[in-house]
């Protein structure tokens, strides 16, 4: 019994420390946050900060991850299509539903961290989920780092124009346009030019 209440202890300090971030972005931009700020808004002390991360930018991308895990998990869960390699239409959509947040993010250097960290998080994933699709055996065309870094690449850049220009398609309609350019790239990365 004793060992589920240090657990659940992390779990609400770190959500905690993720909602006062969340409430201070919305109040001003990312780069003038300090870890100050965030420990004096979720009511903790700084040893209790630095025992979960090592500086704003550690809570902030182990929170993304988290978020990440969370969409990627669902796309996967969901979709019996194989040809979905990104959790496209999920993740525009809780951009969409916390624009506040994202537009907080575009005015400093946590947009850049998070376009970064996602490509990243997206690439590893992608690339197992590359690895399976391609029959026993049979060697990629393009190997399959380097076409899950672009095709991650592609994605993150497509949502950061989304981001940038006021989010003008639907999330639907965002996701098909992600399919449209990625699947081509992907068929032709893992078996050639197909006719």
């Amino acid at each position: 019994m004793s060992s589920v209440k240090p657990d659940r202890r992390i779990n609400r300090t770190r959500e905690t420390l993720f909602h006062a971030l969340s409430a201070l972005m919305l109040e001003k931009r990312y780069d003038d946050i300090t870890v100050q700020d965030i420990i004096d808004r979720a009511n903790v002390g700084r040893s209790t900060f630095y025992a979960h991360y090592q500086d704003k930018e550690d809570l902030a991308v182990s929170t993304m991850i988290t978020i990440l895990d969370s969409l990627t998990d669902t796309m996967e869960q969901s979709n019996t299509d194989p040809r979905q390699f990104l959790p496209g239409r999920g993740l525009f959509e809780h951009i969409r539903e916390h624009h506040q947040m994202f537009k907080t993010l575009t005015s400093g250097r946590g947009l850049d961290l998070f376009f970064q960290k996602g490509q990243e998080y997206w690439s590893e994933r992608l690339a197992t989920r590359l690895q399976a699709m391609l029959p026993q055996n049979q060697e990629p065309k393009v190997p399959i780092p380097i076409l899950a870094h672009y095709v991650s690449g592609t994605f993150v850049t497509l949502l950061k124009w989304w981001i940038d220009n006021k989010m003008p398609y639907t999330s639907d309609r965002m996701a098909e346009i992600v399919e449209q350019l990625v699947t081509p790239s992907v068929q032709a990365g893992l078996f050639g030019m197909s006719g």
